[in-house]
């Protein structure tokens, strides 16, 4: 793990793009976290720009112009902020340079995006980072409840698929995914509107971490996730969906409702991606469907920090479409739904 701090004005001129080829050469190999720090140069060209872009690192601009900031993974004025990303990289560098690697070379195509996900997910799955979670990671919770994890009702034209695992804050195990797809499948058959919410004090806490590091390897775990992907089937039902969110909403528990057309919160709304700190990337989707409402600087940071985004930071970013006092929010969702329909 290395992070390098260099001075910006090497990407000037004619020069730039061998100085920085010269960097990453001397770097191969090492997860490395790029800091360009100092004075801006005002002549970087296409080359180096290429070369940049390109880089197996993750890429912070700090004090970049407006001109070249999309050129890093991340820009920052703040010190503060830079050692926070810093001090997570430092922890799981592999992760972070695969997320932001992704992120950069994300393809428009929503199943192309979620088939370089699954990938990216499963090679971290075998990785040493992943592996050191898993051996110092939570106790392994059986649930012993054989209760359905989905139910569906039926309010006028509308129809609500309810994720009811509240004990465990409807967290996604194999079944509750498999349940849902199912449900959903079957409605992709219809043309009716469609309301995603959940019982209990949380929409849903993101993949049961009692699962984790279980499936018979990551292999078969990537194509069973792409061949039963719930990402995949909620941007197929965009349309006609409204997700209705409230308390905890992690990982999965963001990823997947991010691909509705509308999504409402309840004010009590806690958003975090915890994914970066387990070592692995989201493997839920939220690569695309995340970055495509807040862009993937903003996607990085919440990775990088694993901070909670509270509910009217969450509708400034433009992650969710509207916020609501948790007592209206399934009467908004239905409204919503209506209006669509």
């Amino acid at each position: 793990m290395a992070v390098v701090t260099a001075d910006p004005r090497l990407l000037g001129g004619v020069r730039g793009r061998l100085a920085l080829g010269a960097l990453a050469d001397e770097l191969a190999g090492t997860p490395t976290m790029l800091c360009l720090d100092g004075a801006w140069p005002a002549d970087v060209q296409a080359g180096t720009r290429a070369q940049l872009r390109s880089l197996a690192a993750l890429t912070v601009g700090v004090g970049a112009p407006d001109d070249l900031a999309p050129l890093c993974d991340l820009t920052t004025d703040d010190r503060a902020a830079l050692g926070a990303w810093t001090e997570q990289f430092g922890r799981t560098p592999f992760a972070a340079v695969t997320a932001a690697i992704l992120l950069r070379s994300a393809p428009d195509d929503t199943w192309e995006s979620l088939v370089a996900e699954s990938s990216a997910y499963s090679l971290l799955q075998s990785g040493p980072e992943f592996q050191a979670w898993l051996a110092g990671g939570p106790p392994r919770v059986v649930d012993v409840d054989e209760g359905p994890r989905v139910r569906v009702e039926q309010h006028g034209d509308v129809t609500d698929v309810v994720l009811s695992r509240a004990s465990r804050h409807n967290a996604l195990d194999a079944r509750t995914r498999d349940e849902l797809h199912a449900r959903l499948l079957e409605l992709a058959a219809g043309d009716g509107p469609i309301v995603v919410r959940g019982d209990g004090p949380s929409f849903c806490s993101g993949g049961d971490l009692a699962e984790f590091g279980t499936a018979a390897g990551p292999v078969e775990a990537h194509v069973l996730r792409l061949a039963r992907s719930l990402a995949l089937l909620m941007h197929r039902l965009a349309p006609r969906l409204v997700v209705a969110l409230h308390g905890a909403c992690i990982g999965a528990g963001i990823e997947l409702p991010a691909f509705a057309r509308r999504v409402v919160a309840a004010d009590d709304l806690g958003v975090r991606l915890p994914e970066l700190a387990l070592g692995l990337v989201p493997g839920a989707g939220g690569t695309v469907s995340i970055r495509r409402r807040v862009g993937r600087a903003r996607l990085l940071q919440l990775l990088l920090t694993g901070a909670v985004l509270d509910a009217e930071t969450a509708r400034t970013w433009g992650l969710v479409d509207e916020v609501v006092p948790r007592d209206r929010l399934v009467d908004r969702a239905h409204e919503l739904a209506k209006d669509a329909a």
